[in-house]
């Protein structure tokens, strides 16, 4: 199907399968299909004209994981509007800073999160989506809703923008990642093709749908090869009960992950004996890698492929998919994915499989720059390569292996020390259920090392005999100095670990 604007997208799918789910919450009071919400984002972007937005506007959606978000994402594409979905649980003052860079024309929120987006103080007053009711209500001139179903925008070309996601850092400048309808189409039907999809499938979503794993990978994605989404509100401990029932109820075929959510379905399956439903044909999982035991154990357990994933805001999610195949390699996050991924050494020279530097990817689904700054991304070469900040290796099948953060290595004296490394020994302990290394400010040897580690259930494991287990398998200078413990790392909205929170854990 070629379609050249992701309203040609919706369009195409309604007319070929108006009577389709599209979209279902996941405790099944509301569905909805492609001819509904079809009919709904044109009947919401006639109220969005009404409200005096034009094509090229910013609108924000200060709501996620609802049928009424992706009434709204879809309204904003057929009127050449560009969606900005926000975090809403951010703190005032960092949504102001959000809202006041993208400068909205319009402001979309719901009754759990109008409240929170009325304090910034915007130019344009927040207006609400009813519950249960895509379509906007309060505040419009009386005779908007009897205007019927608006037509796309004229003049709208796939090279125009679509999409503006923030990424996780909100501080300083606000860095936003302006993506095209092409960009993200180009993406969307990779993804389809790398995995197989068609509108057979049934996807569930258990990731905020203000970041581009969640909405662009697995929500977009979905609508994008034609299949059923299935939205629940984002992982939190009290879903994880009600998990298994979700994915048995409307016979989901895949779900995205991230590695924290992995670690509690298997913590749960161990003490519950639960098992995933035969629908289930793999999963994915992205944010951070996972550790080559973790998957052995996962697909031992309940015979379903885990499959890494690898992607930045700057790429429009996922530039590397791992195959569902027996033979690849674990350890890796996967292959490139329609584009071309480069390890190279601090001087930009490309390195052979096998040698560790930054990975640098290129590629049509990544943009030139950030929203509103001047020139192209600043890690961006002559040559269009992109660099991520991360290290990480290529074996010699192209296969890329993960290992951090450029920012996040621990330099000790000299000695390069990676974190993900000292986390998978002390989470190799059996009375460890997660760990995550930092590096603390010394002013000998620069940076000492220590770790926050949280406790299985029903264990209680000592600094002392840590840091012995670490002894064990690990260079000297690698063994973290001090251990703390925490009943949860902190984490961001995206499931990233948030390590401004965790060094101040440590007092820094």
């Amino acid at each position: 199907m070629m379609v050249r604007t992701l309203d040609e997208l919706l369009r195409a799918r309604a007319a070929a399968m108006a009577d389709k789910p599209c979209l279902r919450t996941s405790d099944g009071s509301v569905r909805v299909s492609y001819g509904e919400l079809d009919h709904r984002a044109s009947t919401f972007a006639a109220q969005l004209r009404a409200r005096a937005c034009r094509p090229g506007d910013r609108v924000i959606l200060g709501l996620s994981n609802t049928p009424n978000f992706f009434v709204a994402l879809f309204a904003c594409f057929r009127g050449g509007l560009i969606a900005v979905p926000l975090d809403a649980n951010l703190a005032t003052e960092e949504l102001r800073v959000l809202v006041d860079h993208a400068e909205p024309s319009a402001i979309v929120v719901d009754d759990k999160t109008k409240a929170k987006l009325a304090q910034i103080g915007a130019r344009c007053e927040p207006f609400t989506v009813e519950e249960g009711n895509p379509s906007i209500s309060d505040g419009l001139p009386a005779d908007s809703h009897d205007r019927g179903p608006v037509a796309s925008a004229e003049g709208v070309s796939e090279a125009d923008p679509a999409l503006l996601i923030y990424t996780s850092g909100t501080t300083g400048d606000p860095k936003g990642v302006l993506f095209s309808h092409a960009q993200l189409i180009h993406k969307i039907e990779a993804i389809r093709t790398w995995f197989g999809f068609d509108e057979s499938y049934t996807s569930l979503c258990l990731l905020p749908t203000h970041f581009g794993h969640g909405l662009i990978c697995n929500c977009m994605s979905t609508f994008g090869y034609g299949g059923c989404l299935v939205i629940a509100p984002p992982f939190n401990l009290d879903l994880l009960s009600r998990l298994w029932s979700i994915l048995e109820r409307n016979s989901v075929n895949t779900v995205s992950s991230v590695p924290t959510v992995v670690r509690l379905l298997m913590d749960h399956a161990k003490r519950r004996a639960a098992v995933l439903p035969s629908s289930l044909k793999f999963v994915t999982c992205a944010s951070a890698p996972l550790r080559v035991d973790e998957i052995s154990e996962f697909e031992e357990r309940f015979g379903v492929p885990l499959l890494n994933c690898y992607g930045l805001t700057e790429t429009a999610g996922w530039s590397a998919c791992s195959p569902s195949r027996q033979d690849r390699n674990l350890a890796s996050v996967g292959k490139a994915l329609d584009c071309e991924i480069r390890v190279v050494g601090p001087d930009g020279t490309p390195l052979k499989p096998g040698e560790r530097g930054e990975l640098q990817i290129k590629g049509p689904s990544v943009p030139s720059g950030y929203d509103k700054a001047k020139g192209a991304f600043s890690h961006v070469t002559p040559g269009g390569w992109l660099a991520t900040g991360d290290v990480g290796e290529l074996d010699e099948s192209g296969a890329v292996i993960l290992h951090t953060r450029i920012k996040e290595i621990i330099i000790r004296a000299g000695k390069n020390i990676y974190p993900a490394e000292v986390d998978g020994v002390l989470m190799s302990h059996p009375d460890v259920a997660e760990a995550c290394t930092v590096g603390l400010s010394d002013v000998l040897l620069g940076e000492k090392v220590a770790a926050c580690v949280v406790p299985r259930e029903d264990s209680s494991p000592t600094e002392a005999g840590l840091i012995a287990h670490v002894q064990k398998r690990l260079a000297a200078y690698k063994c973290p100095q001090r251990i703390i413990f925490v009943d949860r790392i902190p984490k961001t909205s995206r499931g990233k670990v948030n390590r401004s929170k965790l060094r101040s854990l440590f007092g820094e």
